[in-house]
């Protein structure tokens, strides 16, 4: 014959037979749920707090970033862009304005360099055209414009502007000057500062007919240039 035994704590204890008292006498209390420490729960708060934070930074990180063209090797004023002359090259925090995406980098081969383009810089846009410059027709003059002649800010590579022939000096204005007032069209090649840092060093393309006629009123300090609406 058997008995069933049912085991509490590791101590057989036959059916039937009342568990023991605990220890003292006393009713088995329920045990209670630990409290929690705030201390813990605030660096909890913290640290998911710091964890999203760190999580913008690197999105908005990653997303001020862009990828431009760049020149791999120096390409010379007039001369043919070829693949290998170009490169790519990653800008953060927004990157500079101007430049060409890497995405229109094959477009970009074939063209002329409108102004030299040192190794290492990145490609603005109007660098390159579809035909060397100047082109055929075309002429390339040089400007030197007095503060307060041109818009100097606006003057990039490639801009559409007028050349605006000003009235000769007082000493001969009691001849008829038939240049004043007219106007040229022409399109921003390069420019830089002069030397006595006021003036505007300016080279642009005009019609070849007018170069001549351009040139003369630049020598004599009547030209002013106007920015027009384009690139």
């Amino acid at each position: 014959m058997s008995l069933d035994v049912e085991r509490r704590n590791g101590v057989a204890r036959p059916p039937g037979e009342p568990a023991a008292a605990p220890a003292g006498g006393g009713t088995a209390l329920p045990r209670l749920p630990g409290r929690r420490n705030p201390r813990w729960i605030a660096l909890g708060v913290v640290a998911l707090c710091l964890g999203a934070l760190l999580s913008y930074v690197v999105y908005a990180h990653v997303a001020a970033e862009s990828t431009v063209v760049a020149l791999a090797r120096t390409v010379y004023r007039g001369e043919v862009v070829e693949r290998a002359d170009l490169t790519s090259v990653r800008l953060s925090g927004g990157g500079l304005p101007g430049t060409v995406p890497v995405a229109d980098l094959e477009r970009l081969v074939g063209q002329h360099a409108v102004f030299d383009l040192p190794a290492g810089s990145v490609l603005g846009a109007g660098s390159v055209a579809d035909t060397a410059v100047p082109a055929e027709g075309r002429t390339a003059v040089g400007l030197r414009l007095a503060a307060g002649r041109a818009p100097q800010e606006l003057l990039l590579p490639a801009a559409p502007v007028r050349l605006v022939a000003l009235a000769a000096p007082a000493a001969t204005s009691g001849v008829q000057d038939a240049l004043a007032g007219k106007t040229y069209t022409g399109r921003v090649i390069d420019q830089a500062p002069g030397a006595d840092g006021a003036s505007i060093l300016l080279d642009v393309e005009v019609d070849e007919a007018q170069a001549a006629t351009i040139a003369a009123l630049a020598a004599a300090e009547r030209i002013a240039v106007v920015r027009d609406a384009g690139r």
